[in-house]
């Protein structure tokens, strides 16, 4: 919801205005804190101990229903306060769960896991999907050999798609919820040192590797020396389900969510709609499995509140994280 004092402040192209976004303007409302009904902790929203919401949101908040399930390993050190992580454990249950390293889950016999971490052999998601897609990485963009492109880059990577003699089988191939090559995602929630620290464990080292497609991050916080599409970890997951869904089901044409996100230009020739392979008797799985149409825009819902409330305080372009290089 727009406020009138917010106008002057926002940026020129608003983020989210064109996104499925459920009215948050019922955060604004809330007064006080409440107890969490598990750890009794005084909260705002939700715990971000037990990752449940707090008070009356419990039966206000919208709830995502994923296609795949999403593990998040956070650092100790992280806080959990600071963290959007916990925004899609509070608004997706179901199939999010947070994991706090070293405590985490053994993956290394669990089929279909990914992470999504910029290793030098990482995949793009059409590549999960056997598609036929190259990174134009060129001169490894300018940097040494052995620095990959999404842990130094200094400008947009470029997607294509390769024509292929099979590209109209691949075409013609239907998914659905049971055949999908992702069962698991899983995020790291840590500064870029800690990260390392993780993917050096053997129980997520063997897993597959996947790199987003950039788009600018719309987070406030200023990280430190990294360029515009170090998403916030909310983001990253948004935009891989983002990735998975249109290279499953496509691309809804009428759906303009995705125009002010900056995304690279190639991401909408490479989300061509693929066929639909129908559920008999199940609208609910007929509209999870159809082309995209902001079906996971509302894991954005506590980060757009808070977009919204820090642009009341601060012009947009005087946020330094919003002045970083692109």
């Amino acid at each position: 919801m727009t406020h009138p004092a917010d106008s002057q402040r926002r940026p020129r192209k608003y983020p989210f205005e064109k996104m499925r976004i459920s009215d948050h303007s019922i955060l604004d409302t809330i007064e006080g804190r409440h107890t969490c009904r598990l750890c009794h902790r005084s909260r705002k929203f939700f715990c971000y101990n037990c990752h449940i919401p707090v008070g009356d949101l419990e039966n206000l908040l919208p709830r995502v229903q994923l296609p795949l399930q999403v593990d998040i390993i956070k650092h100790k050190k992280e806080i959990d306060g600071k963290s959007t992580a916990v925004h899609a454990a509070v608004l997706a249950p179901e199939h999010v769960r947070i994991h706090t390293f070293p405590d985490i889950p053994d993956y290394r016999d669990e089929p279909g896991v990914v992470l999504i971490f910029p290793s030098a052999k990482a995949l793009t998601v059409p590549q999960l999907f056997e598609r036929n897609v190259q990174l134009q990485i060129g001169d490894n963009y300018g940097l040494p050999y052995g620095h990959h492109m999404g842990t130094l880059l200094r400008r947009r990577m470029d997607e294509v798609e390769i024509p292929s003699q099979d590209q109209d089988a691949q075409n013609k191939r239907t998914w659905d919820l049971e055949n999908l090559p992702i069962r698991r995602a899983v995020f790291i929630d840590s500064t870029w040192n800690q990260s390392r620290g993780i993917y050096a464990d053997d129980r997520v080292r063997g897993l597959r590797t996947v790199v987003l497609q950039n788009r600018l991050s719309q987070f406030w916080r200023h990280q430190r020396g990294s360029p515009r599409w170090y998403l916030a970890t909310i983001e990253a997951i948004h935009q891989f389900l983002l990735e998975v869904h249109v290279n499953a089901w496509g691309l809804n044409a009428n759906y303009r969510g995705l125009d002010n996100l900056e995304i690279t230009e190639g991401f909408h020739q490479l989300a061509a709609p693929l066929k639909v392979k129908p559920a008999e008797g199940d609208e609910d799985l007929v509209s999870r499995m159809s082309p995209y149409n902001g079906q996971y825009d509302n894991l954005l819902f506590f980060f757009a509140n808070m977009y919204d409330l820090i642009h009341k305080y601060y012009d947009h372009n005087d946020l330094i994280s919003y002045r970083r290089p692109i």
